[in-house]
């Protein structure tokens, strides 16, 4: 997530603290600009991408910048802290940012991995990493020779750096996981091509063609996510489940057609689906896409 990302989310929670806490609909959220030194223009535009979710609503007073939550930022800051909270994408995501910032500051010297800590750009859904996540993954990282560094008193890192088969790792554009542990040798080449795709792939491609050689057929995943895409207004479902089965459904998407799909995240994307769709099962969209779900999961025995 980009630094962008982690002021919207920083944001949002303001604004749901301060609602409950002052009991009032609207607050002025040039005051979280000004404590947090955010200028005008990057407020505007932070409120305007939040209020084009639907996450917040502007209101139109003479003085200030006021805005009142809306159903759908209640239920987008459900789903954040649900993911703040998932240990395995926490720990993937910390093994690999640490490799791709190693290798983006190579030739910065880094002198320790707290310097990655305090980079704001980093951060697991707005939330930063903590020191023994970060020790932990190095340590995975270690073992799997990708990194080198020293430990020092209290768990810091001390001249981390990224080692040629890391190098190899980040430049092969693979995840960490994908890396270390090769479905199969050489792998198997799937061709996915679904002519007129919109609306079946989620997004505004007529076409879509994917060359993948993870071992898995990702064409399964692509069009769950697509057929969600499709029918999530038709579920029955309440607001918040739907906005958040959308959500999971495009990352879904993202995932699978990825150039090289990580079986671990299709898996816990797929599941958590498969788990928002209990509530719709008494449709047949619902049924369809419930099947489709588990077949899925199936292809990754």
């Amino acid at each position: 997530m980009s630094l962008v990302e982690r002021e919207s989310i920083a944001l949002l929670e303001w604004v749901e603290e301060l609602v409950h806490d002052s009991h009032s609909e609207v607050v002025d959220v040039e005051t979280w600009a000004i404590r947090n030194g955010v200028p005008g223009a990057d407020l505007r535009s932070l409120v305007c991408g939040l209020i084009d979710g639907g996450f917040l609503r502007d209101l139109v007073i003479d003085q200030g910048c006021w805005v009142s939550f809306t159903p759908a930022g209640v239920a987008e800051l459900q789903a954040i802290r649900a993911n703040r909270s998932n240990r395995l994408e926490r720990n993937t995501y910390a093994r690999n940012v640490i490799l791709q910032w190693l290798y983006d500051h190579e030739e910065d010297r880094v002198r320790s991995l707290a310097e990655m800590i305090n980079d704001p750009q980093v951060h697991f859904y707005g939330d930063a990493l903590t020191s023994d996540e970060v020790g932990r993954a190095f340590s995975y990282l270690l073992e799997q020779s990708m990194v080198k560094g020293r430990r020092a008193f209290g768990g810091d890192v001390i001249t981390p750096r990224v080692t040629a088969r890391g190098i190899e790792c980040v430049e092969s554009g693979k995840t960490v996981a994908d890396f270390t542990n090769p479905q199969h040798s050489g792998g198997n080449v799937y061709h996915t091509y679904l002519p007129n795709a919109q609306g079946v792939i989620v997004g505004e491609q007529q076409n879509f063609t994917q060359n993948t050689s993870v071992g898995i057929d990702p064409s399964a995943f692509i069009q769950l996510a697509g057929y969600l895409g499709q029918v999530s207004p038709t579920l029955g479902l309440e607001d918040s489940e739907r906005i958040e089965l959308e959500r999971v459904a495009r990352e879904l998407h993202t995932a699978a057609t990825s150039t090289s799909p990580e079986p671990s995240r299709l898996r816990a994307l797929t599941s958590r689906i498969v788990d928002g769709l209990t509530n719709a099962a008494g449709t047949i969209a619902g049924q369809i896409a419930l099947q489709m779900g588990q077949d899925a999961l199936g292809l990754l025995g």
